[in-house]
């Protein structure tokens, strides 16, 4: 029996598939959220690049969280490079514990998760803070709270995606 480790060295993922994911998590990302929907805001980049980091790091490496970073602070005109530190913290985590996580179905990977990124928001919060952006908002974190109920489609639609390509239908 193939492991799910060999099948993603046997069949890696479409390109198309993962610059679209990126494609639609960045627009969602752009959408005008405001007043409490903020707070609650998923960070859907964030949620694919781990997605990414799990099945493909050879192919969408720390750079790729480093250079998105980039790319989220300049469109939400925040301070440059919070995203991209936060991003690439995350990454570095979840690349450390790929193997353990990819042990789990995605249902059973959100609770490991999580803690990730939560890092990813106080990472984020806290260098907001220490570059003299005004004292946190520490309500932002109920955002992780969203992130975690939005991994579990997220990452079985981009799976299911990806299975499909795999193995096509007669």
């Amino acid at each position: 029996m193939i492991s799910q480790h060999d099948r993603v060295l046997r069949n890696p993922s479409h390109i198309r598939l993962i610059w679209a994911s990126f494609v639609i998590a960045y627009l969602l990302t752009l959408l005008p959220w405001s007043g409490w929907a903020v707070m609650l805001e998923p960070n859907w980049l964030l949620l694919v690049l781990i997605h990414w980091w799990l099945r493909e790091p050879w192919r969408v490496g720390q750079s790729a969280g480093f250079f998105t970073g980039l790319m989220m602070d300049v469109a939400q005109t925040g301070i440059l490079g919070v995203s991209a530190l936060s991003f690439s913290i995350a990454g570095w985590l979840t690349i450390k514990f790929r193997t353990r996580m990819l042990a789990f179905s995605p249902v059973a990977q959100a609770p490991q998760i999580l803690p990730i990124l939560i890092g990813a928001r106080l990472v984020a919060l806290l260098a907001v803070w220490l570059s003299g952006g005004g004292s946190p908002n520490w309500w932002l974190l109920l955002g992780s709270a969203s992130d975690f109920i939005f991994w579990i489609p997220i990452t079985l639609v981009l799976h299911q995606q990806d299975l499909r390509r795999s193995h096509p239908s007669p």
